[in-house]
């Protein structure tokens, strides 16, 4: 495997392979690709840097992964790397370079494997986090016709809480093109569970049974294992297994693929060496490889005959039946014909001798080819990937900084390193409330303050939800179809404002109905009013902006505080119950994904008056963000792959 290569050997043998595929990519996919190209990234680390305690396996299961991917997967040794104990500059140069050798072909399968610590919010490595957004988007970078991420780590279910990826419409369904498209990701465990190690595994309990059913364990008879079979097995053997010691580890899913045939990962039928278990010795079987002592493969036979992939060699096979008895046998695979295990002996359970893991050089990817057109590509999707993480300034905390600019418009924003956007909150609030309140001190006029006033406070909810988001924000739209929910406030001619609620629900993109200034007001003169409003909006659905037209119509109950002769006391004035009904236009602004400010003009009946109303609001959005990513968020088309990249 690649990384498994010395460095100077490495740089040569990967310019050599730039040379060919960069410059002569046409010759390249016709004299060496007959279908679809298959590339891996496989990475093992042992220390996660710090306080942690190293592992003991995570680098050897990162070699069993490899090594069934290039006997089994179809993948070329050449196209996967191999990196153990990188850093995080190390892995994101990787995930770089795949991204390019992705662009070289027009139907190709991304595989990236992890073994080793991470936590809630990230790989870890050497002491650094590499970020689950970042290693998302960086894998995501990777415009492959299909992406399969998994990861052997501690709660790195974490990463498939964020957003999936849309997919488009439809490895070895068929011989010129993938079966299926889209993106898979499969984790050792859930987002707040830990991943475990077997000491007679000698390897995590999730990579042992992936590997195991990636040699034909998880096969349901076709001699394909696709990432459906691969997952019920898996799943089913590590929740099995960890159960059994008190601490039940739980596998994740998470898969967004378009096609009717599924993706396989691995064709059993592609090996040299085949060992037959017949469905006739039921039971638990174990193989075990004689030279070294290391369990390869794991199953339970009983409905069918069942067939693992192996590399040549001689085996030891144990059986636990169903009465519990164990037996075993030896089997010898060499190329050719199967190999039928007989012969069974029953024997009493002795402990096998488990070994050191082997030596790795660890040495990893120290430097990529220095070939000028290949290298110029390499670094376009590095700096896409710096330019992503700074942008969310990951690492930070969210609630400091939504905190901060609670307390002083704009201090979040001086904690995220965005100083002229600091300045610019910090005196747009301070100017409208602060104004506003100077204007309106010791006056009956609502107009002469009020609209200041509002105008301030929506700037500092702009300012707490804008320093929010720039911390570790995962999301990079907005949702079309969730919950606003927030205030307006409307002017009239008359100097009569009205306050209320607004909470709108938006079923289907353009369309919203709810309340609409729903609440209780007091006006100048010792009025006020109990308002309830509902609001049909029909809008067009831009990134940032959401102009539309909107009819509305509520119910006024309250008294009147203008108009009315000075001798009449607020408790004598007339109490009213009016319809109001109107029609406008407004403009929402997404300051962020889900924080809103918006204007709005209408004019109104209210009774037996019809006037002009001027009105200002804020408010966020809530629920579950269903709208898929934007074209220019999900990298670059297809159709620009071996193009030159985007500036």
């Amino acid at each position: 495997m690649v990384g498994q290569l010395p460095a100077r050997w490495l740089r040569a043998l990967l310019g050599v392979c730039v040379v060919l595929g960069v410059a002569l990519p046409g010759r390249a996919l016709a004299q060496d690709d007959t279908g679809p190209v298959r590339h891996a990234l496989v990475i093992g680390a042992n220390d996660g840097g710090g306080t942690l305690q190293p592992l003991r396996y995570a680098e050897r299961d990162a070699e069993q992964f490899a090594r069934v991917l290039t006997e089994l997967g179809g993948f070329r040794e050449d196209r996967v790397t191999v990196l153990y104990q990188p850093d995080v500059e190390t892995l994101r140069e990787a995930l770089a370079y795949h991204a390019v050798l992705a662009d070289m072909y027009d139907d190709d399968l991304f595989v990236l494997y992890y073994s080793g610590h991470a936590d809630a919010q990230g790989l870890r490595l050497r002491g650094d986090t590499l970020w689950y957004e970042a290693l998302k988007f960086d894998v995501r970078s990777i415009d492959a016709t299909a992406r399969l991420g998994i990861l052997d780590a501690c709660r790195s279910g974490s990463i498939t809480r964020l957003k999936g990826a849309k997919v488009a419409p439809s490895l070895f369904a068929g011989e010129q093109r993938l079966a299926a498209t889209g993106e898979v990701w499969m984790t050792a465990t859930s987002a707040d569970e830990m991943a475990q190690e077997s000491e007679s595994l000698r390897g995590g309990f999730f990579t042992h049974y992936l590997v195991s059913g990636l040699r034909g364990a998880a096969d349901t008879g076709d001699g394909l294992v696709d990432v459906n079979e691969l997952y019920r097995y898996t799943y089913d053997r590590v929740v099995a297994r960890t159960g059994e010691a008190g601490a039940t580890q739980r596998p994740h899913f998470d898969v967004n693929l378009a096609g009717d045939q599924g993706l396989a990962l691995t064709d059993v039928r592609a090996s040299d060496a085949i060992m037959v278990l017949e469905r006739t010795q039921a039971g638990h079987v174990s193989v075990l490889r004689m030279s070294d002592g290391t369990q390869l493969a794991e199953v339970d036979v009983g409905l069918r005959d069942v067939r693992l992939a192996l590399p040549a060699g001689r085996y030891l096979v144990r059986r636990r039946a169903v009465d519990g008895s164990l037996f075993e046998a030896r089997a010898t695979l060499s190329p050719g014909d199967p190999a039928v295990v007989r012969g069974w002996q029953q024997v009493d359970l002795v402990a096998s001798t488990a070994k050191g893991a082997s030596e790795h050089d660890k040495s990893g990817i120290d430097a990529f080819p220095k070939v000028d057109a290949f290298q110029a590509r390499v670094q376009h999707y590095r700096d896409r990937s710096g330019a992503f993480v700074e942008d969310l300034n990951l690492g930070e905390s969210p609630t400091v900084a939504g905190g901060l600019s609670l307390l002083i418009p704009g201090g979040g924003q001086l904690y995220n390193g965005q100083r002229s956007k600091a300045v610019g909150y910090f005196l747009g609030t301070a100017v409208f409330v602060g104004g506003g309140t100077v204007f309106s001190l010791g006056k009956d006029d609502v107009r002469t303050g009020g609209a200041a006033t509002a105008i301030g406070l929506a700037l500092w909810g702009a300012s707490i939800a804008d320093a929010a988001q720039h911390v570790h924000g995962s999301e990079r739209h907005r949702p079309r179809t969730a919950t606003a929910i927030g205030w307006s406030t409307g002017w009239s001619d008359d100097i009569r404002a009205h306050t209320g609620l607004m909470v709108e629900v938006t079923p289907v993109e353009h369309l919203s109905l709810g309340l609409d200034r729903t609440g209780y007001t007091r006006h100048p003169g010792g009025g006020w009013d109990l308002a309830v409003g509902s609001r049909l909006v029909f809008a067009l659905e831009g990134e940032r902006f959401r102009p539309g037209v909107f009819v509305s119509y509520g119910l006024r109950f309250g008294r009147e505080g203008l108009d009315l002769p000075d001798n009449v006391v607020p408790s004598q004035r007339p109490l009213v119950l009016r319809g109001v009904i109107g029609g406008g236009m407004l403009v929402r602004y997404h300051v962020t994904t889900r924080y809103f400010v918006e204007l709005d003009a209408r004019i109104e009946r209210d009774g037996e008056k019809t006037q002009g109303v001027a009105g200002i609001g804020m408010g966020v959005l809530v629920g579950r963000n269903r709208t898929p990513e934007p074209e220019f968020l999900r990298g670059e088309r297809r159709g620009k792959k071996g193009g030159d990249p985007d500036p």
